[in-house]
């Protein structure tokens, strides 16, 4: 059955119990880590609260639980993913978190949702997934409970098999190389990992010092949900530390060019938000850190660099590094049918016991 914790019981939850159902579950990417999710839920507005929604058996032992939050906004009440739109990558966690009975009354939990008025977003989940299935409209369950939508992903297999690459792709990387080594023989070019908080704060404070620049008097891409130099991103990588999180930079004569925020989990580096000078355009500063981060990373043992949530304009650019593609599902609740008698009792217990 589903039972549901909300606000402060949430965050205990978050605090006492997540980090053993996040341990427990292979498939849980760092954006549900309990480091990433504490940060965003500490960051939630004033009209918003935590709600985690636990799916357990007859003991009581949890199975699955999806974070979420709720805002209760002038209008209207909204339930979406916690963390969103930051967090990339949307999944219950826990040790059967993909078992099909224990997706299927999650699913039933947020269209109970949907049918008392809130309205449901959750954008992110892995196409492949069993909650994404349950969302997804299919022939035998056509649209009308949710609108779905796809987003490409890319994850490149690490280290880089340039060999592997055709013939143009190969010419390219090599071109931009010849610049950098050119470079190099008059400046001073500089790669760095941070590997503490304090290094980790402070490249924070220059990628979005690029991030702006970049941006400055344009739009950035439709989709794009990242607003670096905002006063939370900070207060949540404090939280997140060096285990989950840390930022790759390129400099030239220690002016930094590029710079690369990244969150990891075992052997796998999830790209969050890359920035660049676009003075330094002309030589493609932000492949020559990717190139640079991917043999670093290779290097240290990582197999995967997910480039992640991928929008219009950026394909191309990802394409020159060989990725396995993927799709994210977004599920957005359709507007509720009228219905006899009062509204359903939102309780804790929606879904059938598991």
């Amino acid at each position: 059955m589903v039972r549901v914790l909300e606000g402060a019981a949430a965050g205990a939850f978050l605090a006492s119990s997540w980090a053993e159902l996040y341990r427990q579950d292979p498939e849980a990417t760092p954006y549900q880590s309990p480091e990433w999710l504490i940060g965003w839920a500490h960051q939630l507005p004033p009209t918003a609260r935590p709600v985690i929604a636990l799916c357990e058996d007859p003991a009581r032992q949890v199975l699955a639980a999806l974070p979420l939050a709720c805002d209760q906004e002038s209008d209207r009440v909204r339930t979406y993913a916690l963390s969103a739109p930051m967090g990339e990558y949307v999944r219950a966690v826990g040790p059967a978190a993909e078992d099909l009975r224990v997706s299927a009354s999650l699913a039933r939990y947020l269209e109970e949702l949907g049918f008392d008025g809130h309205h449901v977003d959750i954008a992110g989940l892995p196409a492949g997934g069993a909650l994404a299935r349950h969302l997804t409209p299919t022939e035998a369950a056509p649209a009308g409970r949710w609108h779905t939508s796809v987003t490409d992903c890319a994850e490149i297999r690490l280290p880089l098999a340039y060999e592997a690459m055709s013939r143009s792709t190969r010419r390219d990387h090599k071109r931009r190389q010849r610049a950098w080594d050119e470079l190099a023989r008059t400046r001073t070019v500089t790669y760095r990992r941070t590997r503490d908080s304090d290094e980790l704060l402070t490249a924070y404070e220059v990628l979005a010092d690029l991030h702006a620049r970049r941006w400055a008097g344009h739009t950035t891409p439709a989709g794009s949900p990242h607003t670096p130099g905002a006063s939370y991103w900070p207060a949540v990588l404090e939280r997140c530390g060096t285990d989950t999180a840390f930022i790759a930079t390129l400099s030239v004569d220690a002016q930094t060019v590029a710079a690369q925020l990244c969150l990891t989990r075992h052997r796998r580096a999830y790209s969050v938000v890359p920035a660049m000078d676009p003075h330094y355009k002309d030589l493609a500063p932000g492949h020559a850190l990717l190139r640079r981060l991917a043999q670093d990373l290779a290097a240290d043992g990582y197999e995967y660099l997910d480039l992640g949530r991928t929008v219009a304009g950026q394909h191309a650019y990802k394409d020159q590094y060989r990725p396995r593609w993927s799709k994210t599902v977004s599920a957005v609740s359709a507007p509720p049918p009228a219905r006899l008698g009062p509204p359903g009792e939102l309780a804790r217990a929606t879904a059938e016991p598991v």
